[in-house]
């Protein structure tokens, strides 16, 4: 009985202190496929308050994506290349050489856990052949 007692007052202590650890926060663009969600762009980690912050983790992927990628405009230009282009470019170092008609969706991820929507899509669909962006053709 008594390894009882301190098994949980171990765990006890270790969730306490779980919940005083800052929380981690991810955001990322993704396009989805027949067969999976393929992550085409990550942005670098942000601060969030605690693992329970979902509103602060979603309310900066928000502003991180839309201050990235000009609101998801993909002929909009980031560094030498449009936004499009760079997501073209990465599908295509993994192996995805054509996308079409596809829209970018951005999510967040908190401590962890699963990848959920923020709500943004892109402007345009998005549309990749051999890693080069091209104008979609409905």
């Amino acid at each position: 009985m008594k390894y009882i007692q301190l098994a949980l007052a171990a765990l006890s202590v270790i969730a306490y202190v779980r919940t005083q650890e800052p929380g981690t926060c991810r955001c990322a663009l993704f396009v989805s496929s027949r067969n999976a969600e393929i992550m085409v762009y990550e942005l670098p980690p942000v601060n969030i308050n605690d693992c329970e912050s979902h509103n602060q983790c979603q309310n900066r992927c928000i502003k991180e994506i839309g201050e990235d990628t000009n609101d998801l405009d993909l002929w909009s230009m980031m560094g030498n290349d449009t936004v499009g282009q760079a997501f073209c470019t990465e599908l295509y170092s993994h192996f995805f050489y054509f996308i079409h008609n596809s829209y970018i969706h951005g999510y967040y991820e908190m401590c962890g856990g699963p990848w959920e929507y923020t709500g943004q899509d892109s402007q345009q669909p998005l549309c990749c052949d051999l890693g080069q962006q091209e104008h979609c053709i409905a």
